[in-house]
């Protein structure tokens, strides 16, 4: 009997690291490997129009908050920093206030994409928290998703679109949201953005 139990223990062992495994391990894994030696981006920034205002490239990118002592000591009542140190190819660029947008090399927008103004969400889901777990479950997994990009006066900037899509918020960085689109890194910082299932735009 305790090997039936060990060994079903061991397959749902097995079942929830290969579901988990998909998307959520390869972004853990390109996290790491943007902390230690930085990864090929291309940054783009954007003013409040969506013009692009300044393009920057590099072999090796690494993205960090400028922190000052607010952002550690919490009985310091000073205000947290928010600047966003960037290093490339080892030299230094700050940035606060702009929309910003961090592609891996590989990564591009969809282009002659029409951004949508209507989406269906269809006639399924039920019960709410299960929808919610099962969503969440998904997104460990890897959906297909669109993610359409705003300046933050609401004129758009661009689509991405992938088959295996992981979202995550970043503790450590403000206001800024990491995707992993098939494999490949997106940041988005200081933007609005809808990021929804592809199907509802079917």
């Amino acid at each position: 009997m305790k090997r039936k139990i060990i060994a079903l223990l061991t397959l749902v062992v097995i079942l929830a690291a290969s579901a988990a495994g998909c998307a959520g391990i390869r972004d853990a894994v390109a996290k790491i490997k943007g902390d230690l030696v930085g990864q090929k981006f291309v940054i783009s920034v954007y003013d409040d129009y969506a013009d692009k205002t300044l393009e920057v490239t590099g072999s090796k990118i690494t993205v960090g908050l400028l922190e000052n002592s607010s952002n550690f000591d919490v009985e310091n009542p000073g205000f947290e920093s928010e600047v966003i140190e960037i290093t490339v190819n080892g030299n230094q660029m700050f940035q606060v206030g702009n929309t910003v947008i961090f592609a891996e090399t590989g990564l591009d927008m969809v282009k002659d994409y029409a951004v949508p103004t209507q989406a269906s969400g269809g006639q399924g889901g039920g019960f709410v928290p299960f929808d919610r777990y099962v969503n969440d479950i998904k997104n460990q997994i890897g959906k297909d998703k669109t993610i359409i990009i705003s300046s933050q006066m609401g004129i758009p900037i661009g689509v991405f679109q992938g088959k295996d899509v992981y979202v995550t918020v970043p503790e450590d960085l403000p206001k800024m949201t990491r995707l992993n689109i098939d494999g490949k890194s997106l940041y988005i910082h200081r933007a609005n953005y809808v990021i929804m299932d592809s199907e509802m735009l079917d």
